[in-house]
């Protein structure tokens, strides 16, 4: 059986593979997990529920997050969130709905907003928008209606 070991390098990462009689015994590997920072409970929870989709990655289907999405990559389907974050290179295919919205990226085929939407000026927005309260900075594109909640 192999297992491949990250070896610490200078500017670079480099691998190599290496025997499993090769890795430290059962009582060494627990000391190095015990030794492992990890985040206090709080910041777990606070984490819990979010969604951050990198550049880069793109995501199919339907979403349903509780907090708060993050978006640079992007999303093909319809998303269901409480807090939406779309950068400048993010995009959303698909119909959003949630409460809080900023948008600077690319949102096409819908998007309804409960409380508050800011549209940045780097923003393109395709389709119907549906608001509660509206931002909008000069050189933003929307080709769509609008209509209060």
């Amino acid at each position: 059986m192999f297992f491949k070991k990250e070896i610490e390098a200078t500017p670079n990462t480099s691998s190599e593979v290496i025997l499993a009689e090769d890795l430290p015994h059962s009582e060494e590997i627990g000391e190095v997990i015990q030794s492992v920072p990890t985040l206090p409970e709080e910041q777990n929870r606070r984490h819990a529920g979010n969604l951050v989709v990198g550049e880069g990655v793109c995501l199919r289907g339907s979403f349903n997050v509780p907090n708060k999405t993050t978006i640079t990559g992007l999303i093909e389907g319809s998303l269901t969130t409480t807090e939406l974050l779309v950068g400048k290179e993010g995009r959303v295919q698909g119909e959003v709905n949630c409460q809080l919205a900023d948008i600077a990226g690319n949102v096409e085929n819908g998007l309804q907003v409960h409380i508050a939407l800011t549209i940045r000026a780097s923003a393109v927005i395709t389709g119907n928008i549906f608001y509660q309260e509206i931002t909008i900075e000069k050189g933003a594109k929307i080709s769509g209606q609008l209509a209060r909640l």
